[in-house]
């Protein structure tokens, strides 16, 4: 017989691992965490270089949860001692997050696909041939399994980002060309540059010339104090669109046409650092619709299309406002729990509401959405 659950979450990452706490906070238990691999699977794949630009500090006890943290009581930074983590710093926490709320995690599970059932129950296929029956979904897939690669004639000529786990292949004098203006993009030329390595980027925009004071709108603070250590190595140009790569066989360069109709050219293979999106996974598409590589949603963060399945995570959106970041998504665990467990039927409890409001996690107007979000 097929196992029932009330609730499915995929992905045990930051928001699937924080959401599971806050149901458990509430009471609720009747719930299963589905992983692909291991908890935080997407962070220990990360290279070992990259860190996290948000930083971790331990101030719980002022009613300001580290910024990375995924729940009130909990702390990266006491964690580990550290501030600006690395991936593997971070699968740790979260593991340890999993561990002490006794989650109800599956690793190695993998979710193959979705099926909508007549009574609006969904049937969760797993890559090993079982199956599972859920009343709610909710996606917490992350983003960084999906890299984002424009759509252009020769893009396979490039690799992304996110395929870069370490730089010893990286010679010292050669350049390098980053397709890319934002975080990722600098996080690789400043790690070129301490190899002393020259990196070009051409980005159609780039968050290094805005002056918003969102920090998802600009770069941020850390990446910006590395990029002037080293800004007599990195060249920045901006309104360069990639129209193709080609690879010239003859020369073993890389040709890069731009839509100013420019071109440039290089002996390196060039590095897209051009994000994530997870609305390329196939459970996304098949539950959400999908703009601007993003899936829509209604204010409840539910799908417009499949009634009771949700989106976790740095993907969620709301007009202006987008969630990217962990301390912004994490704001959203509470209200959703509180939203399906009215629907299941059971009562809220006031002090979790109150314990995560005082916390500063827990966002239900996204019209209060300026610089901050704080509900």
């Amino acid at each position: 017989m097929t196992q029932h659950v009330a609730i499915a979450i995929i992905g045990a990452g930051p928001a699937g691992i924080g959401f599971g706490a806050a149901l458990k906070s509430y009471g609720f238990r009747d719930f299963v965490i589905l992983e692909k691999g291991q908890v935080a699977d997407s962070f220990r794949h990360w290279n070992p270089a990259t860190r996290f630009i948000s930083p971790s500090f331990t101030t719980n006890g002022f009613g300001f949860p580290d910024l990375n943290a995924v729940t009130p009581e909990t702390s990266p930074a006491y964690t580990l001692g550290a501030e600006h983590l690395s991936g593997y710093d971070y699968a740790y926490y979260l593991q340890k997050v999993a561990r002490l709320k006794a989650l109800p995690v599956l690793s190695k599970t993998a979710v193959k696909s979705i099926r909508v059932l007549a009574d609006q129950h969904y049937e969760l296929q797993f890559a090993n041939h079982a199956a599972l029956i859920a009343d709610f979904v909710l996606i917490a897939i992350g983003d960084y399994a999906y890299p984002f690669i424009p759509d252009v004639p020769g893009a396979a000529y490039g690799v992304h980002y996110a395929a870069i786990k370490n730089y010893q292949r990286f010679k010292a004098g050669q350049e390098q060309v980053i397709i890319g203006g934002n975080e990722s993009a600098f996080d690789l030329a400043v790690n070129l540059a301490k190899k002393n390595i020259v990196s070009d980027l051409f980005a159609t925009n780039s968050a290094f010339r805005s002056n918003d004071p969102d920090p998802s709108r600009r770069l941020s603070t850390y990446t910006y104090e590395r990029y002037m250590a080293h800004a007599d190595l990195i060249n920045l140009a901006v309104g360069k669109t990639v129209l193709a790569i080609k690879h010239d066989r003859d020369g073993d360069d890389y040709v890069i046409l731009f839509r100013d109709g420019t071109i440039t050219k290089t002996h390196n293979q060039p590095i897209f650092a051009t994000g994530f999106a997870s609305a390329q996974s196939p459970l996304v598409k098949k539950l959400f619709v999908i703009q601007g590589n993003r899936p829509v949603l209604d204010l409840h963060d539910e799908s417009t299309v499949a009634a009771n399945v949700f989106m976790l995570g740095p993907q969620v959106q709301h007009g202006s406002v987008n969630l990217c970041y962990i301390y912004k998504y994490r704001q959203r665990f509470a209200p959703l729990a509180e939203t399906i467990l009215h629907r299941i039927g059971i009562e809220i409890n006031p002090q979790v509401t109150a314990m995560y409001r005082r916390a500063g996690m827990y966002l239900q107007d996204f019209g209060q959405c300026h610089i901050n979000c704080d509900g």
